[in-house]
């Protein structure tokens, strides 16, 4: 939905900008006396602009800066998403989030867009129909016209077959005027083309450069009838159709029905004044309106493009086809020319492999820092393949409501007994299932925009015993979008993986005894969290863990879900199954991604961090049992208070 609105928005901003040109131009023109009849055209254009988002391309040369190629790039994709939002892709083996938990900011605002869209058409079709029941009684004249009391002014009233209403008190040259008038607005498919103009503005009704386009479209319309109303006229039959202009305009309040062309409607003051002094351009004059005219709608209809980066390619070894997959493609084998990647080696970096860059991509946005953006964001077109950097195992392959369509993938131990793990989102859909094995260089997914994005992106975190790492000192990307890895880096890097790992993982035998045989327990959520206690004589069997609505809540050890379900005072809570008599269970989430009967493996994403069920706030109640006893885990295998 966010780069849905967000590509409307940047058509709505090239329509603008081509009515603020169109405007310039048009007073030009009005200057050098043009006929209106080109400047309508001119604004015909402009109304295309407001509703197709592709044009004449235009190749500009790409800016020195690489920000500013980056926010080019950017732009461009944006303008080439599809103003639907693609059907969503199939979670692998994971229960998809509930309707209301995939609201965001940008369904609002979608909501309100839609909202004035609609507000705007029944008030049209409301006074439409109004006037057309004014002058329900009204009977044709012999000129073709139809008139009586209910005709207060000259207008023009219908879509595929208009009806010229003339007033029984408008007789003699007047009337002869007026008719050509109207006559001349049917002739060009006026009363057809003046509401598929108000349509487009009430697509774009936020837009005021949109509302100004119409209102300069109607002016130039008129003036167009009326040049062709006292063409080849003397003074005095101007000066009568100027009165004729002036008696109708004080009538009462002009009709701006989308459907009606009222006589008196628009500035009379100007309409006037440009009557008077109105006379046809020289053949030579005309050919130069007429050129500047189609030099200004051609410019209108072009879309700038940013010329490709000249990069060095990657090798050929590394290259893939980036054809649109289908929708649930099946995991494919590794291309036989793809090397296989080693894990990193904190611990001799001048010779530590990279792992295999997972997408051939345009540029990278933005890479990993500690208080911001927590990966690298590969922008590539919309189908391009994924690959594992690494060899391992699919510990998810879901849905998520920031990350979208996501694939996490555990490739083990390196020599130093460091656990490394990749995560990539925002696919378009994923290839791989939870448990699969996967070789480096393996599809596992496709690049897409689901989830909370601005554009068709891969993005790529890197884990060290959960430690996040900025995956450029560690991965085989283009030039200087890679980073050189030293010593005093890597050693900064293995100790707070280290800090880490001691601070989340305790043995079950630190203080009592051992459960179920298990020897190592994870955090179900992120450390450092806060803790209420352990109390089960006052009715509390388990830990509360204090963390933020949408945080990740993990396996504590491997298992198999025996329940997934919602309960009236747990909420949606898991309970999991560790062998021998231990069993574990995670209440209040915001949401579960897994299934009754599931085999999960540690620090699997279980679900969400939530508030729902008998809770007063987001947090994760933990319990713990063994052989249905409730088990102390506070001072043994999670957390001393």
């Amino acid at each position: 939905m966010r780069s849905t609105v967000l590509a409307f928005l940047l058509l709505s901003a090239r329509g603008g900008v081509a009515a603020l040109a169109a405007w310039l131009v048009c007073r030009a023109l009005r200057r050098a006396h043009a006929p209106s009849r080109f400047l309508c055209w001119l604004w015909l254009a402009v109304g295309l602009r407001f509703v197709l988002p592709w044009g004449i391309p235009l190749k500009l040369p790409r800016p020195e800066s690489a920000p500013l190629a980056a926010a080019a790039d950017t732009v461009q994709e944006l303008g080439e998403l599809p103003l639907l939002p693609p059907a969503p892709a199939a979670a692998a083996a994971a229960a998809p989030l509930p309707w209301y938990a995939r609201l965001t900011p940008w369904h609002a605002l979608a909501a309100v867009w839609l909202v004035g869209v609609l507000v705007l058409a029944v008030c049209g079709s409301i006074g439409y129909l109004k006037l057309k029941r004014c002058v329900a009684l009204a009977c044709k004249t012999p000129d073709g016209c139809y008139g009586g009391a209910c005709v207060p002014t000259p207008f023009t009233l219908g879509f595929v077959r208009p009806r010229i209403y003339l007033p029984d008190s408008l007789q003699g040259p007047a009337r002869q005027a007026v008719l050509l008038h109207e006559r001349t607005h049917i002739r060009r498919r006026d009363p057809l083309v003046k509401p598929l103009f108000y349509a487009v503005v009430c697509l774009h009704w936020f837009n005021p450069l949109a509302w100004l386009a119409l209102r300069a479209f109607e002016h130039d319309m008129e003036a167009a009838c009326d040049e062709a109303a006292v063409q080849g006229c003397t003074l005095a039959e101007r000066s009568t159709y100027c009165e004729s202009l002036l008696h109708f305009a004080m009538q009462g309040r002009p009709i701006r029905t989308p459907g009606s062309l009222a006589f008196g409607q628009g500035s009379v003051k100007e309409r006037i004044v440009h009557l008077l002094h109105y006379r046809r351009l020289g053949a030579g004059a005309l050919a130069l309106c007429a050129v500047a005219v189609g030099v200004s709608v051609t410019a209108c209809m072009v879309r700038p493009q940013v010329e490709a980066s000249h990069a060095a390619p990657e090798p050929p070894a590394a290259t893939a086809e980036t054809a649109e997959p289908t929708p649930t493609p099946a995991p494919t084998e590794t291309p036989a020319a793809m090397p296989a990647a080693t894990l990193p080696t904190l611990s001799d970096a001048a010779n530590s492999p990279r792992f295999v860059c997972p997408v051939q991509y345009k540029y990278i946005s933005r890479f990993a820092t500690e208080n911001s953006h927590r990966g690298d964001d590969l922008c590539a077109a919309e189908g391009t393949e994924i690959y594992a950097a690494a060899d391992g195992v699919v510990l998810a392959a879901q849905e998520h409501y920031s990350w979208g369509n996501f694939v996490e993938i555990d490739h083990g131990t390196d020599a130093d007994g460091l656990r490394w793990g990749t995560l990539y989102a925002h696919m378009k859909s994923c290839a791989v299932v939870p448990g699969q094995t996967v070789t480096a260089g393996q599809v596992i997914g496709y690049v897409g925009s689901t989830g909370h994005t601005t554009g068709n992106a891969c993005h790529f975190e890197m884990h060290v015993n959960g430690t996040l790492v900025e995956p450029r000192y560690f991965t085989a990307y283009r030039g200087s979008d890679a980073a050189e890895l030293t010593q005093e880096k890597a050693d900064e890097i293995l100790a707070e993986a280290v800090r880490n790992a001691s601070s989340d993982q305790v043995t079950a035998a630190d203080g009592a005894a051992a459960l179920s045989g298990v020897e190592l327990f994870t955090l179900p959520v992120a450390p450092p969290p806060q803790v209420s206690g352990y109390d089960p004589e006052n009715g509390h069997p388990g830990i509360d863990f204090a963390a933020e609505e949408g945080a990740e809540v993990y396996a504590v050890a491997d298992g198999i879900v025996t329940t997934a379900d919602y309960d009236a005072e747990k909420g949606n809570y898991v309970v999991l199954d560790h062998g021998g008599g231990l069993e574990t269970e995670y209440q209040h989430l915001k949401s579960s991604l897994v299934s009754a009967g599931q085999s999960v493996v540690q620090c699997q994403v279980l679900g969400y961090v939530g508030s729902t069920g008998n809770s007063t706030g987001p947090h994760l109640h933990f319990e713990a049992r063994q052989d249905s006893a409730p088990a102390d885990l506070t001072g043994t295998a999670l957390l001393a208070e």
